[in-house]
């Protein structure tokens, strides 16, 4: 499986290929990023606690203990090694049962009137009002989302309209993760052919960190 990727934290993105979505599990809050598979190698990154990032899932292999991930720095993609002991899949990390988060997204069918939609070919829709779109596989979307309503301890979490008006094909089936302080909300969307991961990052504060990629 291969994957384009985007990542966007602090308003910086970003385009790489191939990988899966993880974060860290490390007593310390912080995990270090390798130059190479090697404990004495040179430490090139730090990854702190709830930052997700993107990992080969084809280097999960019980035999090895170092894991190839690929993580946003100041907007530049980094490419290093993290333990696999500390390495949290987000596909596999227990899911959240408790009452103090709240995600959901409010959605309607895509209404195409006002929007600037460019086309290649005047077929294979390429842009939205600007932005590449999230889900499609050319075709118009189905589902757009109008906003979302994010709680933590009773208190709103304010979602800007720019950190979703790209993201179609979107559903109210998604897996919420703590780690730590953080609530990360994980899930795959798709019209059937232009599938893509999405997790998003909370905490306290608001939202601190946004990674979409599309499967190609």
């Amino acid at each position: 499986m291969k994957i384009t990727l985007t990542i966007i934290i602090s308003l910086l993105s970003f385009q790489f290929t191939i990988g899966q979505i993880a974060t860290i599990q490390d007593p310390d809050g912080w995990t270090n990023v390798r130059k190479v598979a090697d404990e004495k190698s040179e430490i090139i990154y730090k990854v702190h606690q709830g930052e997700v990032f993107w990992y080969s899932y084809e280097a999960i292999d019980e035999e090895k203990q170092w894991v190839h991930v690929y993580i946003d720095k100041e907007g530049h993609e980094l490419e290093g090694f993290i333990h696999k002991s500390r390495l949290l899949l987000l596909d596999k990390a227990p899911e959240y049962s408790g009452k103090d988060f709240h995600f959901h997204y409010y959605l309607s069918a895509f209404n195409s009137i006002n929007r600037d939609i460019v086309k290649t070919d005047g077929k294979w829709i390429v842009t939205i009002d600007g932005h590449q779109p999230w889900g499609i596989d050319g075709y118009p979307p189905h589902v757009q989302i109008d906003s979302i309503s994010v709680k933590l301890n009773d208190k709103k979490i304010p979602i800007e309209k720019e950190d979703f008006q790209n993201l179609y094909e979107v559903k109210n089936s998604f897996k919420v993760i703590v780690s730590g302080s953080y609530f990360i909300v994980y899930q795959m969307n798709s019209d059937g052919a232009g599938a893509y991961y999405l997790a998003w990052v909370f905490d306290k504060n608001g939202l601190k960190q946004k990674l979409v990629g599309t499967i190609i």
